[in-house]
């Protein structure tokens, strides 16, 4: 692999969390608030709707931008079912949820892997 980022490492930290919560979520009980979440992914450490320029910054590899792009889409997905001021447990019993546990896995293991393998 070569090692393109990240450029901005406090930021891919939260990036990183905010993927490995969207996975696991039940490990947060009841302090589990995607509000958070959903800012860091689609402002504050890269844009999930666009993260290609994010390579480099935040995104190590392109794979890991088209794994954001598809969790941005996946989330995309879920605010659609939800009601207006959505509560986390809301977000948790959406028929969309499980898309988005799925993405987001796939995507943290490839963020830690990556991280492991950088040089």
């Amino acid at each position: 692999m070569t090692d393109r980022g990240p450029a901005l490492p406090a930021l891919r930290h939260q990036l990183v969390a905010a993927v490995l919560t969207l996975a696991a979520p039940g490990l947060q009980g009841d302090a589990f608030d995607p509000a958070p979440l959903l800012t860091t992914l689609f402002t504050e450490a890269c844009d999930a709707d666009d993260p290609l320029p994010w390579i480099g910054h935040t995104l190590r590899t392109a794979e890991e931008a088209a794994l954001t792009a598809d969790l941005g889409t996946a989330l995309h997905t879920l605010r659609a079912t939800l009601p207006p001021d959505p509560r986390p447990t809301d977000h948790l019993h959406s028929p969309a949820w499980p898309a988005v546990t799925t993405t987001a896995a796939r995507l943290a293991r490839l963020l830690v892997t990556n991280d492991h393998h950088a040089h």
